[in-house]
């Protein structure tokens, strides 16, 4: 076998302190007496790492030690010539680091606070060699995590094998990983080793591993065993300590297994972090990933922190703050498009039912609405008064549900619709729109999903081919304030109660990609000359009863701009009248 560099032992003092001040000096002195090259510390605050009900949650506050004490000990272990190392479990953590940064060596990241991608990314900044624990990981988790950790830390990476079984059975040390790791990652890697204390084999060990190639080796550290603090079962003494120092060149190997043992599993799943409510989370609001966190809860059914890609998802109860989240609580969402539209047009006659290119004008809105990708429903909502009855036989061969209601309140009727079509999340289009676009439509629905918002609309757009997006939650929140409201005919106007109140609602504006974005173009049915070039684009275009996509007709109608200047002077009406605006802000105003 070849010379074998000089190993780094680090004696992992942890919580052998006991929350004691006086107790933690003397440990860091008793680490550079036995030879140690560095010690290790594990910074957390009880109330970052765990939810009260946590089974370790008042030995976590009786462990806790203040910044202030943990400077001071810092700068003991520098003038004994010690390297410090850190463990970061948790958002306070990070915290002490940013302060104590230029005393720290290096970092070291536990097998389950690599499930935290918040925490990667919290500590991405701080360019320090980094020590990962990988007890416990099957290869396919080690090679994503990697992957993931290689493209945010510029320094240098150290595979950690062992895991804290206190005492971890001599059976499960399986040394063999040790060699392999190193073969397979091209990085180096070091032992922790958790073996009872009490016995040979706690002070060979670590010598084994290091001449299968560890690099570095963990080692708990204690004044006195038999006094049994924190992690006492795999600690040695002062004396031992350095035995086990001296011995580190004169060692066999020991060979193991490369199975992940079923006990080192178990104690993974056990100590994962899950996912925690960050905030109280209405029933049916979206949950977003700005309102969740990452804790180790006891409850078991809790997602955990890995599986935080499912998200975004939608409460199906009411989930108070700082709460496990489990699988039962939540639902993925169901998206619907409302088109809402009536028949009392008095500038354009019943221009709904007006044929576009031989198909009336609301059936092409509807075609288009039914090509959206991941929309589970459409519905089309109109008025229950008998002049507005011919719309209710646009069903479209029962692909697009029909939902009639309140004439005046757009609101309440968008309502009945989305609760007819169970969704959680609707899209309001308005039936004057033959060419609503559905890849815009996907686009804003995926924006409000991502952002958690209770609306989401497109800050720009090519008048008449998008939509707004608001989660049902929010909805029912707005019709139950419309409950006192004697008069909802302002309600078609339904995006001023929402941009109007943001107090009350989360209001997400959107950015479309600019390719979207053709501000003097006018897509709508409103007027004669709108209709005159909708029939010219969708007859330049032979579309028959199919979806017209805006890339499509964007292309044509660059290819022949005469048909865009048809409408280009007829103006949004409400826009140009500013007393209706006055108006509008004044009644869309809660508080």
């Amino acid at each position: 076998m070849s010379e074998v560099a000089r190993v780094k032992v680090i004696a992992e003092i942890a919580n052998a302190h006991l929350g004691d001040p006086a107790r933690l000096t003397e440990l860091i002195i008793a680490a550079a007496d036995s030879g140690a090259d560095g010690v290790k510390f594990q910074w957390f605050k009880y109330d970052s790492i765990a939810t009260p009900d946590f089974i370790h949650y008042q030995l976590y506050t009786d462990l806790f030690i203040d910044k202030e004490i943990w400077a001071d000990a810092l700068k003991l272990a520098k003038s004994l010539g010690l390297e410090v190392w850190a463990d970061i479990y948790d958002e306070w953590g990070v915290e002490v680091l940013a302060e104590l940064e230029s005393l720290v060596d290096g970092l070291k990241l536990a097998a389950t606070v690599l499930q935290s991608e918040a925490l990667i990314q919290a500590l991405k900044r701080f360019d320090k060699p980094i020590l990962i624990g990988v007890g416990g990981w099957f290869e396919e988790e080690m090679d994503q995590q990697l992957s993931f950790i290689k493209n945010n830390f510029k320094g240098p990476l150290i595979l950690m094998h062992g895991f804290q079984g206190y005492p971890t059975r001599t059976e499960d040390s399986n040394l063999s990983r040790l060699f392999y790791y190193k073969q397979k990652y091209q990085l180096e890697v070091g032992f922790a080793d958790h073996e009872d204390a009490a016995t040979e084999m706690a002070i060979d060990l670590p010598v084994y591993a290091y001449l299968l190639g560890a690099g570095v080796i963990e080692k708990h550290i204690t004044i006195n065993r038999s006094a049994k603090g924190i992690d006492y079962y795999s600690a040695l003494e002062p004396h031992e300590f350095k035995v086990m120092v001296e011995k580190l060149r004169r060692a066999e190997v020991v060979y193991g297994s490369l199975e992940v043992k079923e006990s080192e599993r178990k104690y993974l799943e056990d100590s994962s972090f899950r996912i925690v409510s960050r905030q109280a989370i209405r029933p049916g609001e979206i949950i977003s990933p700005d309102k969740i966190i990452y804790k180790r809860s006891s409850v078991p059914d809790a997602f955990r922190a890995q599986h935080a890609e499912q998200f975004p998802l939608i409460s199906k109860l009411y989930i108070p703050a700082d709460t496990p989240i489990s699988p039962d609580m939540v639902k993925k969402p169901k998206v619907c498009i409302v088109v809402i539209c009536r028949l009392k047009s008095t500038r354009l006659r019943q221009k709904a039912l007006l044929p576009v290119h031989g198909v009336a004008a609301i059936e092409r809105c509807l075609i288009n609405c039914l090509a959206m990708p991941d929309c589970d429903q459409v519905v089309l909502a109109t008025s229950d008064l008998p002049e507005d009855q011919p719309l209710t036989g646009y069903n479209l061969d029962n692909r697009v549900q029909i939902v009639t209601g309140d004439p005046a309140d757009v609101a309440s009727r968008m309502l009945k619709a989305a609760e007819a079509a169970n969704a959680d999340i609707v899209v309001r289009v308005t039936g004057d729109n033959p060419a609503i676009s559905p890849e815009i439509l996907a686009f804003l629905t995926n924006q409000h999903i991502t952002s958690g918002a209770d609306f989401t609309h497109a800050k720009k757009s090519t008048i008449g081919t998008a939509g707004d997006v608001i989660t049902v939650e929010a909805l029912k929140r707005l019709v139950h304030l419309l409950e006192h409201s004697a008069d909802r005919t302002y309600t078609e106007y339904l995006s001023f109660y929402f941009m109007n109140n943001p107090a009350l609602f989360h209001v997400n504006s959107a950015d479309l990609p600019e390719q979207w974005i053709m501000p003097d173009w006018r897509l709508t049915l409103d007027e004669a000359k709108d209709l005159e070039l909708l029939e010219n684009l969708y007859k330049g275009l032979d579309a028959g009863k199919r979806p017209l996509y805006f890339e499509e007709l964007k292309s044509f109608l660059l290819s022949n701009p005469q048909l865009a200047d048809m409408n280009r002077e007829i103006k949004v009406k409400w826009l140009d009248d500013p007393s209706l605006i006055h108006k509008l802000n004044e009644v869309t105003t809660f508080i």
